[in-house]
């Protein structure tokens, strides 16, 4: 039996443990725009102070994971240890100002690849540096200078080639040979330094960001053989298209005192395209449901306008004013419902041989009754009383019912929801959530396992149970405005930020958390010293893992 580490997983190692002991950054410094050619179509940046704050890093070693695994490194590979002894006491030891932004660009369809970017501090010092890598691990290293860069080819074992250039503003990881000469001459045309839309991202990161171009995205599809160009075109007109192009998503992690937020912008788009499609929710839907939920989904969209655009498509073939019932037009079904939508998942009950029944409703606001029931009985639902039909339960193997008042239609696989919809809905209806729900466009999922019937709960293996009572509280998806929303995972402890409240988790629960990988992943964990560890089996001969 071996510990944790082995040779070969000393440089992995290594790169790792950089990403973390480096975590140090200022808001100020160099434009990495001027180096991300201008169709990237992913950046993700990390504000390393921010997050070097937040892990409260300064007092790493109080964590015993990593610890230990500075432990088994210094065993493993003294070199590579005194290099992250030498990075927390002054960043710049590798040459690398490591107390700033670092950025990474993927592309597609392009003759570049990508690239990983941190900011210059001395190139001297970093060349030495690559110099002593190189040595360390058995590589050769090659230096040219190229169009203002030193260009550092790096050759493994198996004569696999990396690409570092550096200048005195930068380094750069190339995630591959292609495109290599274009990277090192790019202008700033060319480049997402000229891009507004990336300049106003790049002035708004935080702690973790990333910006998507969304002609960049769009163009996946197309070069599969999609024509998107056209179906938008088609659908919503060309001057939409028009907009697309011009238009991208910048998002934005915070690690917040209980909650991680995935915190989103569109860009480009203006409101009157959103607010065509977009409106508000009725709320009045909400008073329809059960008082409990574990999961909720609230829409609300514009089916006028969306009915507007199919009208005016002759392409897409679709002719609103025929006859779809007697008497009644496509046109006239689609009017006869408000554009509202409300999901809610409220039971969960479990049967024989452990199996799980969802208990569920959905509610869609409605304007015209007679339509809507009329709808019913032509695709020959089975009427079980006024207003009430059942959809048969030979189908599903469960009844579900569909019920319908002046204002409202009403979806359910629950008598006791279906009681409630006709009684007229009910005063404590989603009461946890309620408010929220009503204000639309709103995600909940209560991630609190402890808030589950208990017989779900006996289904989870006691480790898992255990995991989700402590660690987990719920999770949501809310609108800001028209442009602008966030996803929000809330936990347990509300006292520190979330990053830090995670690795104190990680740290406290490490056993656990341990044997549930052993049972994913098939290692085992034990808790034989202090800290614990792998315990891992290696074929010394064939060096593979057994």
């Amino acid at each position: 039996m071996k510990n944790l580490f082995c040779k070969r997983n000393v440089l992995g190692l290594l790169v790792a443990l950089l990403a973390v002991v480096t975590l140090a950054s200022c808001s100020k410094g160099v434009d990495m725009g001027a180096y991300i050619p201008n169709d990237a179509m992913v950046v993700v940046d990390v504000d390393m102070n921010e997050l070097w704050d937040k892990a409260d890093l300064d007092n790493i070693d109080k964590i015993s994971f990593v610890k230990l695994g500075r432990q088994e490194l210094r065993s493993e590979s003294p070199w590579a240890a005194d290099l992250v002894d030498a990075i927390l006491k002054d960043p710049a030891a590798t040459g690398l100002h490591l107390k700033r932004d670092v950025a990474v660009y993927f592309c597609y369809g392009s003759d570049i690849d990508g690239a990983a970017i941190a900011t210059m501090h001395n190139k001297k010092k970093f060349e030495e540096f690559l110099n002593d890598f190189a040595k360390q691990n058995e590589m050769t290293v090659k230096f040219e200078d190229k169009d203002g860069w030193r260009l550092a080819t790096m050759v493994d074992e198996i004569n696999e080639e990396y690409y570092l250039a550096f200048n005195g503003d930068v380094a750069m990881l190339l995630f591959s040979g292609n495109g290599k000469d274009k990277v090192l001459s790019l202008k700033k045309d060319e480049s997402l330094a000229g891009d507004k839309r990336f300049r106003e991202y790049w002035k708004n990161r935080s702690e973790i960001s990333m910006w998507m171009g969304m002609k960049e995205i769009m163009d996946i599809a197309e070069r599969q053989g999609q024509d998107v160009r056209g179906l938008v075109g088609q659908i919503y007109g060309e001057d939409y298209w028009d907009e697309i192009e011009k238009a991208s998503y910048a998002c934005n992690i915070v690690f917040d005192k209980g909650a991680a937020r995935m915190m989103f912008t569109v860009q480009g788009i203006s409101d009157r395209y959103i607010k065509k499609y977009m409106q508000k929710f009725n709320g009045d839907l909400v008073d329809l449901m059960p008082e409990k939920t574990y999961a909720a989904i609230s829409v609300g969209y514009n089916l006028k306008e969306t009915m507007k655009a199919l009208d005016s498509d002759e392409e897409l073939g679709i002719d609103l004013d025929e006859e779809a019932l007697d008497g009644v037009t496509i046109r006239d079904v689609v009017s006869a419902f408000g554009g509202s939508m409300l999901f809610n998942l409220f039971d969960l009950q479990v049967g024989e041989e452990g199996k799980v029944m969802p208990m569920m409703a959905l509610a869609l606001d409605i304007k015209d009754a007679d339509i809507v029931k009329k709808l019913f009985e032509e695709i020959e639902m089975e009427p079980i009383e006024e207003n009430v039909f059942e959809i048969g339960s030979d189908l599903f193997n469960f009844p579900i019912y569909v019920a319908l008042n002046k204002k409202a239609v009403f979806v359910t696989n629950s008598d006791a929801a279906l009681e409630g919809f006709k009684k007229g809905g009910n005063k404590n209806a989603m009461k946890s959530v309620a408010k929220k729900v009503k204000a639309g466009n709103y995600v909940y999922a209560d991630l609190d396992i402890n808030h589950y019937p208990d017989g779900i709960q006996a289904l989870l293996p006691a480790n898992v149970k255990s995991l989700l009572g402590k660690f987990t509280d719920y999770t949501e998806f809310r609108m800001i405005d028209t442009k602008s929303g966030s996803w929000d995972f809330y936990i347990k402890d509300k006292k520190q930020n979330s990053l830090l409240a995670t690795l104190h988790f990680v740290d406290d629960n490490l056993v656990e958390l341990g044997n549930l990988a052993s049972e994913i992943g098939g290692s085992s964990y034990t808790d034989e010293t202090d800290t614990g560890y792998w315990e891992d089996e290696w074929d010394e001969d064939a060096d593979v893992h057994i």
